[in-house]
């Protein structure tokens, strides 16, 4: 996870535990409206690490997948290498 990703991922949880304990330390409301207001904020922060945890997901399926390809057409492998490497017991290609 590169340093951009992780500032984000790291400010949206401190932001949404900062908010979460401001609103109920300030919240002037029944105890039953203030269960409710918790339980829609702390859906949003899931629904809001979830997408993160996506991202950060796809971009690194995005990046394993680049760097896969790469080494597939960048790695130089010459008939040599291969028949230097085989198992004394195969047969040789002719």
């Amino acid at each position: 996870m590169n340093d951009k990703t992780w500032d984000r991922v790291s400010g949206l949880l401190i932001g949404a535990a900062a908010g979460f304990i401001a609103g109920i330390l300030l919240a002037p409301s029944k105890g039953t409206d203030t269960r409710d207001v918790i339980k829609k904020k702390t859906q949003g922060t899931i629904d809001q690490v979830s997408e993160s945890v996506r991202d950060i997901r796809d971009n690194l399926t995005k990046k394993g997948q680049e760097l896969w390809r790469r080494g597939i057409t960048e790695i130089p492998v010459s008939e040599e290498t291969l028949i230097d490497d085989a198992p004394a017991d195969d047969p040789q290609p002719v």
